[in-house]
């Protein structure tokens, strides 16, 4: 019997032994991998992790977690910019591979940086109910050491459809030094040259650790470029103290591109005519962001009819929206036709870096007059004033190669405000080459406005045949001046006290070029103030003589103490006799509070009407 026991027994254990044993299955338990965690700072990341569901080895099988969320937080400095992400399921032993994209500083420390991740996923249990799991766990990266590289400052003078340069400040905020270092600057855009070409390069020897370095980059920027901000990309290739080659993470360099370099004409004036030569003027503006310096101003013409005697114009720096004046002596062939003309003018100059710059055409409009028989009015000269009579003077040149006989000069001024005392002056025969001067009288309304003037002059004459001819019109251009007053009126003694009366004092000057006669002046006061002596006379005044007349003024007794204006006016002869009122004048008065002396000039006259009034009625008592 116990024989039979024991070989059933062995029998069992034989056949057991060679059955498979069953593998052991247990929950699911969801771990990280990291096979490259460095990282680097001053750019942005991506680090790749596996999530794995395998907690004890191939040996044992793990059920299958499912709808795995995964919530990922910061751990500064690094700052996580992916939030969340997302696995349907995990089976045993199958990884899954995701990516966190992350911003890490550049002043960042060295060393292991954990980032938490929260994991929640769900699973069947073995008796088939599902359940949820939620777990901390996290993600580990390491921050490399060594010489790192963060862009300060930059700088460019670049303009678009020019050149610049452009500067770029860049330190070592490593913690390492970085030797034989070059700094590549490349640009991706077809509107961005460096140094000529796509890319340019700068060395350092030594680049100590916190040590700031600054590079400098020829810079052009196409037509087609347009003003605003541009992208570049930098990197560092260098040795770190071991004497490994290493290369940086890419830089992102700004670079502003500057408005174009423009110029712009205005106060376009030319006496340009047809078989003559004459000038042309403008002023020239310079609308462009930066200070053009050495300026040199190009006459353009795309006619043979019409060459400047000199092409260029120096006008030296011109800092942005400053103008200034430019002057051309054109000369026109006589087989040219008169009327508009569209010719052009060009700025050269140099940039804040001294390199050569040519800026584009600007149009400049001007009118080819006809031709005449060849007359210039030079050296004119003018005294006129508005609301005077001044002289127009200069000198009639015979430009023309034959001379002319009872020449006569007429001036025909436009407009009502100007009159000239005689419109023609006699000039009488003229030479080729010969000049004479001649002058106008002329008087300049009041109405007028002072500035600048142009005016017309015709020549009268007989030509070599006997022939009477008329020049077309002879445009000049000359400045009036503003009205000027005749006297300069200065108070002397011009302070009282209410209820008092005294002279007053007035200092009278001259400022007219002219002697002044038979000057009589009167003063025109208003309450408080009277006058019982309002008029004064000058007998003569030389120009700048001055001479002091005197009218008597009182104060009412009621009168506020301030300053009062009192009005005064003219009336003179000037030089050629003619009699003239001038303008009023306002001359201050100063009336003071009364010294307390008597009873003020209204309280007295109201006490003579209070006691006529008593004697009136005692005299009506009487009859």
């Amino acid at each position: 019997m116990i024989r039979k026991s024991l070989t059933l027994f062995l029998v069992i254990a034989v056949v057991a032994s060679t059955v498979p044993v069953a593998a052991a299955t247990s929950n699911p338990d969801i771990q990280t991998i990291v096979p490259q965690p460095t990282v680097s700072p001053g750019v942005e990341n991506t680090v790749n992790f596996q999530l794995v569901n395998d907690p004890n080895g191939p040996e044992n099988n793990a059920i299958t977690a499912t709808n795995v969320r995964v919530r990922v937080s910061d751990n500064a400095p690094i700052n996580v910019l992916t939030e969340r992400l997302y696995v349907s399921k995990l089976a045993d032993g199958k990884p899954v591979m995701k990516t966190l994209r992350m911003q890490v500083p550049s002043d960042i420390n060295s060393g292991t940086y954990r980032i938490p991740l929260t994991v929640t996923y769900e699973y069947e249990s073995g008796t088939g109910d599902s359940k949820q799991i939620t777990r901390s766990m996290g993600v580990s990266v390491r921050v490399q050491s060594g010489p790192r590289f963060t862009v300060t400052d930059t700088n460019s003078t670049a303009t678009v459809d020019g050149r610049g340069t452009l500067t770029v400040t860049m330190r070592n905020t490593g913690q390492e030094a970085a030797s034989d270092a070059t700094f590549t600057l490349a640009s991706n855009n077809n509107d961005i040259a460096l140094g000529g070409g796509a890319k340019a390069t700068r060395f350092v020897s030594n680049w100590e650790k916190g040590a700031t370095k600054t590079f400098e980059y020829d810079a052009r920027l196409g037509e087609s470029a347009q003003p605003g901000n541009y992208s570049l990309e930098g990197t560092v290739a260098y040795k770190d103290a071991s004497g490994n080659s290493k290369t940086s993470p890419s830089l992102t360099v700004g670079m502003r591109a500057l408005p174009e370099m423009t110029f712009d004409v205005s106060d376009v004036q030319s006496s340009v005519r047809v078989a003559d030569s004459g000038k042309i003027k403008g002023t020239i503006t310079n609308t462009g962001p930066l200070t053009a310096h050495s300026a040199v101003v190009a006459f353009q013409s795309n006619s043979p009819t019409a060459q400047a005697v000199e092409t260029e114009y120096a006008i030296g720096s011109l800092e942005p929206n400053e103008s200034t004046s430019f002057s051309f002596t054109v000369s026109v062939d006589s087989k040219a036709n008169p009327g508009p003309r569209q010719y052009g003018v060009q700025v050269n100059y140099r940039n804040g870096d001294g390199d050569p710059v040519q800026s584009d055409t600007v149009d400049l409009p001007v009118t080819v007059g006809e031709s005449d028989a060849g007359f210039d009015i030079r050296n004119l000269e003018s005294t006129l004033r508005v609301g005077e009579e001044g002289t127009l003077s200069g000198t009639l040149v015979n430009t023309d190669d034959d001379p002319v006989t009872n020449a006569v000069l007429r001036f025909n001024p436009a407009g009502q405000t100007i009159t000239p005392v005689e419109t023609e002056y006699a000039i009488g025969r003229l030479d080729p080459g010969e000049a004479r001067e001649f002058s106008f009288d002329v008087e300049v309304s009041s109405s007028s406005s002072g500035g600048p003037r142009q005016f017309n002059f015709q020549v009268n004459y007989r030509d070599e045949d006997n022939q009477q001819r008329t020049t077309n019109p002879i445009e000049v251009r000359t400045d009036i001046g503003a009205k000027s007053d005749e006297f300069e009126v200065t108070p002397v003694s011009n302070a009282y006290a209410a209820g008092e009366s005294g002279e007053f004092r007035v200092n009278v000057t001259n400022t007219r070029e002219e002697t002044l006669t038979d000057i009589s002046a009167k003063i025109f006061p208003e309450s408080p103030l009277s006058s019982s002596n309002s008029e004064a006379f000058i007998e003569e005044l030389e120009p700048g003589e001055s001479e002091t007349i005197v009218f008597k003024l009182s104060a009412s007794g009621d009168a506020l103490a301030k300053t009062y204006p009192v009005k005064m006016d003219f009336q003179y002869e000037d030089s050629q006799g003619e009699t003239t009122i001038s303008d009023a004048y306002q001359v201050p008065v100063d009336v003071t509070e009364s010294d307390g002396g008597g009873l003020p000039l209204g309280l007295i006259a109201l006490v003579i009407v209070a006691l006529g009034a008593i004697g009136f009625v005692y005299y009506r008592r009487q009859d």
